[in-house]
């Protein structure tokens, strides 16, 4: 039994930390909203991609390119809605980590946000009150 405990726990594990999802530094620099007829409402933005912070899945062919995608049912959405917002109007950066999944139909130009947060946004602050001076 123990040994069937300990295994499963490394296979896990294993699994764990084999696992991985696009991780891209950059800002936003194309945000673009749709507002649907049907309730189909979407929020898509695009990424000036920071390249040697960024890391992307084998199925992305290019990482510039890729379209992000806010999920407007999420609790957080108008959270990380006002945080895109800030990027793309003051240059500040973000990061943003999407599913582990965005490879299951191959290769992908989208993906959708698993975690998105600010990057460095108190240092680039700082350094905007220094340019203005």
């Amino acid at each position: 039994m123990r040994i069937k405990t300990f295994c499963l726990t490394t296979l896990c594990l294993f699994s764990w930390s084999v696992s991985a999802a696009n991780d891209v530094y950059g800002t936003v620099e194309q945000l673009i909203t749709r507002s649907g007829a049907s309730d189909d409402h979407a929020v898509y933005f695009r990424v000036e991609v920071m390249r040697e912070l960024s890391n992307f899945e084998a199925c992305i062919g290019n990482g510039d390119e890729l379209t992000w995608q806010l999920d407007l049912s999420s609790p957080v959405a108008q959270y990380q809605f006002d945080i895109l917002k800030k990027s793309y109007s003051e240059r500040l950066p973000v990061r943003i980590i999407g599913h582990e999944d965005v490879c299951a139909n191959g290769e992908a130009q989208s993906d959708k946000i698993f975690e998105l947060s600010p990057w460095s946004w108190s240092e680039y602050s700082m350094e905007k009150v220094a340019e203005s001076k």
